[in-house]
This record gives structure tokens, sequence and C-alpha cells, in this order.
């Protein structure tokens, strides 16, 4: 059970700032000649925010100097010092002011105790290199800077006071029983002085916590969202520690990595809350990638002990000694699959049925024997020698060769790699058959299963031959439509739409799977996308394949054709180094700067993220369970931040 506390994510000034970039972005995208937006320093301490700005290009500058002189300024929510109003307002710089209200009060009594000539004190948050917090160093800009910053009882014994009259403010994230005792400790210190303490802790970060607290007490693990530097969202992560285990993250990725680590399941309590800088709908996306997480895991782990049982059933006795060896092979490549496509037949048929058996296994584990078979061919296609961090059936074949004929050699490991992979076909075919002939759809199943096999071959097709027609029979036509072709039935139905629309005729044979095509077969593209992009920059020793095939073997990917159509400029450049058989590292790093540089990885990511954030609007209008949407919604966030 994952519970959210009534009280979380951003507070009124955070989220006023937020509005004010998005509105003031709204404004500007259709005008004729739009002003540059910026943020002056970070809106907010959440790297997820700030980068939803840049795909807006709304970017966040740290150095005032660095501002374009016409360009629209968003003061955030920290607040500023008077130089900094001073400076937009002699360069005559178009600003706007989204300071928090509980701020700008601090920045008010600051400014009118200091020229009443009080001493000032801040509590507040000092950083380990010595610089203080954003809110602290923008309050102190209002008494030029002569305030007296502290943050612990102890700075108290180093301060010297020279007026009579003290102001004590405090940040509004700080702590609000150590700022009391502070004050309390400044108060006995200087009996002699009139010592003004004005506690002004946001209300909204002492809601927040409370709420959080709440929801702690009754769970086995408490995550709180929020920035690495984000003040308020360590001071809850604080509280929440001492109530149950819990953890600090600031992405999806770490809260990946924390999952892998503990064995969470659907019985475990866990609690979500954010920071003041962490938006509701990103504390939701959490929710739903843990019930994404809950249930891959569990599903996973089944259809791991299940197909070592499936594939033991593939050896018969009577078989030949080299017959057996094969088999020994192929049994040995499927498995450690991720088993996604398995998981999602299971999903589909738990969604159309409603029901918790298990009729779903034997057409999973038959899809993931499907599945090794066209790797093993994939794998002879693309001259790969690694898959699933193995090495591929042809590689294995090769080394088993002694004669010295390489050439031959070569030719006979393929040969039989291709022969291993076709009998996975029809071991895949046997298992469906073997399993559901009673079943009165197993035509409408195989059909639908035959398709999904028909378009996976015609998307090899195409990506087989058009490399050889750029680069040997200098075809001059690299079309984006011909590799969304080949993300489209090479990939996206491979991949997400054919499995989960297995599962649902597996389940009902009368669901209207258009309704799912569409919004499955975008995901699917951005799937491919995301693949290529790991595919040249991923980490081969994590992602268990090799990352330069795709270079040498002259793949036509989005990225590519990018440059071919777009940026032409590069493709000089880009062709000495890509299809060159005998890569060497120099080669690789070209590929990777010209990609960059030229626009053409950029380009990759917006489409993949727009295909992804369509797809995410359109699940949610579907009429599905809660938890079965949240699962599905949870493995698209999942699709954009795996790196293999």
């Amino acid at each position: 059970m994952i519970s959210i506390p009534k009280i979380c994510g951003t507070c009124s000034g955070s989220q006023k700032a937020l509005n004010l970039a998005y509105e003031l972005y709204a404004r500007e995208k259709n005008k004729k000649n739009p002003k540059q937006i910026v943020v002056y320093k970070e809106i907010l301490h959440n790297s997820r925010v700030i980068e939803d700005l840049k795909r807006k290009h709304i970017f966040c500058v740290d150095n005032i100097e660095d501002i374009p002189k016409d360009a629209i300024v968003i003061i955030r929510a920290h607040g500023e010092g008077k130089d900094t109003y001073d400076y937009f307002e002699k360069n005559n710089i178009e600003y706007y002011d989204a300071t928090c209200s509980n701020v700008l009060r601090i920045h008010d009594i600051i400014k009118e105790k200091y020229y009443q000539n009080y001493d000032i004190i801040i509590i507040g948050k000092q950083n380990k290199d010595g610089s203080s917090h954003p809110e602290v160093e923008g309050s102190n800009g209002w008494c030029q800077n002569n305030a007296k910053i502290i943050g612990t009882l102890e700075d108290v014994d180093t301060l010297n006071l020279k007026a009579d009259n003290v102001l004590v403010i405090c940040q509004t994230t700080y702590n609000e029983k150590l700022s009391i005792e502070i004050a309390e400790k400044i108060k006995n210190k200087f009996q002699d002085k009139n010592i003004e303490f004005i506690n002004s802790i946001c209300n909204a970060q002492k809601l927040i916590q409370k709420s959080s607290l709440e929801i702690a007490k009754n769970c086995d693990y408490m995550i709180v969202i929020g920035g690495k530097n984000s003040s308020n969202t360590n001071e809850l992560y604080q509280q929440c520690s001492t109530i149950c285990e819990s953890i600090k993250v600031s992405n999806l990725n770490e809260l990946f990595d924390w999952l892998k680590t503990v064995n969470i399941t659907a019985e475990n309590k866990i609690g979500l809350t954010g920071g003041a800088s962490t938006p509701m709908h990103e504390i939701e996306e959490y929710k739903e990638f843990i019930e994404f997480y809950i249930f891959y895991n569990n599903e996973r782990i089944k259809f791991a002990k299940e197909i070592d049982k499936y594939n033991a059933n593939f050896l018969q006795e009577n078989d030949n000694l080299i017959i057996k060896d094969a088999i020994k092979k192929f049994i040995n490549l499927n498995q450690d699959g991720k088993y996604l496509r398995a998981m999602l037949i299971g999903l589909g048929y738990k969604i159309m049925s409603d029901k918790t058996d298990n009729y779903y296994l034997p057409l999973a584990l038959a899809y993931e024997t499907f599945q090794t078979s066209i790797l093993i061919h994939d794998d002879i296609i693309d001259s790969a020698d690694k898959r699933r961090g193995k090495d591929t059936i042809p590689t294995v074949y090769k080394k088993e060769f002694t004669s010295k004929n390489k050439e031959i050699g070569n030719i006979i490991a393929n040969s039989l790699g291709i022969c291993v992979g076709d009998l996975g076909f029809y071991l895949a075919n046997k298992i469906i058959l073997e399993n559901y002939q009673g079943n009165d759809n197993i035509c409408k199943i195989m059909n639908y299963y035959n398709d999904i096999v028909i378009k996976t071959i015609k998307g090899e097709i195409i990506d087989v031959k058009i490399p050889y027609d750029l680069q040997y029979e200098n075809q001059n036509n690299c079309p984006l439509e011909n590799i969304m072709e080949i993300y489209r039935l090479k990939t996206a139905w491979y991949t997400i739409v054919g499995p989960f629309s297995l599962g649902c005729l597996l389940a009902n044979p009368n669901t209207d799977l258009q309704k799912f095509e569409h919004i499955l077969e975008n995901i699917g593209v951005a799937f491919q996308i995301k693949d290529d992009i790991i595919g040249i920059y991923g980490d081969a020793n994590y992602i268990g394949k090799s990352t330069n095939s795709d270079i040498s073997e002259f793949k036509q990917t989005i990225l590519y054709s990018y440059i071919y159509n777009q940026k032409p400029k590069y493709l000089m450049e880009l062709n000495k180094h890509y299809g060159k058989v005998d890569l060497e590292q120099n080669d690789i790093d070209c590929v990777k700067q010209i990609f960059m540089e030229s626009g053409a990885l950029d380009y990759a990511n917006n489409m993949m993220n727009e295909l992804f954030d369509y797809s995410i609007n359109e699940v949610k209008e579907l009429n599905l369970q809660e938890n079965y949407q949240n699962i599905i919604l949870g493995f698209i966030h999942y699709l954009k931040i795996r790196q293999k």
C-alpha cells in the first residue's frame, strides 16, 4: 500500500514561481518575435523541474551579467537582495517578481529595522563552503549584507552585537525547534539588549511535516522527494527518519536504484512525500513508478522460475548429440532476459480479465522464446558478439571451431545460428499450441501472434536494406518516414503493442484493441528512440551488449536521419566514422560528438519525450482501474529513465 500525505509538495510560493514561468511561456511562444525567458538562478531545488523548463527554452542563469538585456527575467521564490532589483532597473530589463510572500515580508521587516539602526541576525542554513542558503543571501541584501548569519547554537557564542536593538529572524524553511532555541540563547547572552525575535518559519513547511509524520507512523518505508540542495526537503527527511526507515531521492533513477536493493512487495506500507520544491504531479509519478516496479518485479521473478521448466522440456532424450548441444545453447540464451514483454502479456491479461490466475504464463514464456529466436537472427545480421551479457550463439560456435579456414568457420557459425533461431520460433509455437489447444479462441490468438512476427520481420527487412542502399548504392534518400516505419514495425509492435494485446485477447477475445494499439505504438517508437540513444551513449558492460555495433553496421536511426536531412554540413565528417568496420575509440568519440554538436541528440531526446508525454496523457484518458492505469504510467516512467 502506498500513501501520500494530504499536505505535501510545492508550497504556494514555489507554485507561484512555476505558474509565472509557464504563463510567460504561453504568452511569448505564439509571438512572431518571442522574448527569451530566463529565471535568475535555480527556480526550485528540483532538477526535474529545471529540465522541464529547458525543454521549453526557459533557462536558469546563475550570473546576472549573463542575462540578455532583451530577455524577460523571473526572480525566483527564494527572493533576491536590493542590488538585483537595482541592476534590472538600471539596465531596463523586464522582470517579474515571484518571491514568496513570506520571504517578501521578511525583506520588509529587515529593511525597516535596519534603517532604525537595529543589528540584524538571520538564523539560516549555511553550506559546507561557507555560503548561505539562497533565501538567506537574498534577505541579507536588504540590510546591505550586514546581517549576522548563524545556524547553530554554537554560533551564538561567537556573536558580538553593537546596537541596543536587535532583530532575530529566520529562514522560512529552517528547523523551528532549533531556531527558537537559538533565539532563547541569544536573549540569555545579551540580556542588556532589546532582542526582537520573529518566528518567520513558513507555515506550509510545518503543515507538510505534520502531515508527513502522521503517514510515517504507519509505514515500513518513507520516501522523501526533493532536490539535493533543498533545505526544506532535507529537514523533512530528517523528521521522517525519526519515525521509520526513510530515504531521500531527487529523481526516479535514485528511487529505482534504491528499489533494487530492498525486497519491496505489495504487502509493504510505503509513504511518499515531497518538499516544498516538489510538484504534486511529480509525487504521483513516483507512486506510479513504485506500483509498476512491484508488479514487474513480481512477474519477473515468476517468469525466471517458470522459463527454466519450459527450457528443460526442449531437450529430448532421443535427439542427436549435435541437436542437444544446439538446444543447450538456445536454452542458455533463453534466460536472464528483462521479461518486459512477458510482463506486458500478464498486464494485458489481468486488465481484461481482472483475474489473478496464471493462465497467461505459457503465452508469456512462449513470447519470450520467440524474442530469443528473433534476437539470434538479429545478432547474425548485426555481427554482434554479446547479448544479455553473454556470447551470442554464432560467437559461441565460432569459438568452438578449430579449422584454419576462418571464413568457412564464420559462415557455418552463422548458418547454425540461423537454424537455432528457426528452431526457437517453432518451440514457441509448440508452447502455445500445447497449452491452449482447448481454448476456443486459439485461432484468433495465433493469427494475432503471427501478425506480430510478420510485422517484426518486415521492419527487419527495411532496417537491413536502407543502410546498404545509402552506403553502397549511392541512393541519396534517408527519409524520416522510413526510420519511423522501422521503429513502428520492428520495435513498437514486437516489444509493446503485440505482447500487451495478446494478453488482452487471451483474457477477452472481444477486446477493442484499437484504443490500446495507437497509444502503445507511440510508446514503442519512443522506446526505440531511447534504444538508439543507449546504443551510442550507453555503457556496454551495463547493458550486456556492444554499444558500437550501431555505428559499425551503419544503422539508420533518427540521429543519422536528422543529420542527413537537416544538418548535411556534418554528413561528410560523420561518414568518415559511421559504417567503419574496424572501429577505434576515436571513431566512436567523434560520432558521439557530432550527434551532440549538430543537435541530433537533442532532437531525438525531444521527440522521445514528446511521445512519452503524449502517451501519458492518453493513458490517463483510458477507463481503467486506478491500479492498472498507474502500472502502465509507471511503465512509461521506467522506459524514460532506463539505461539498458
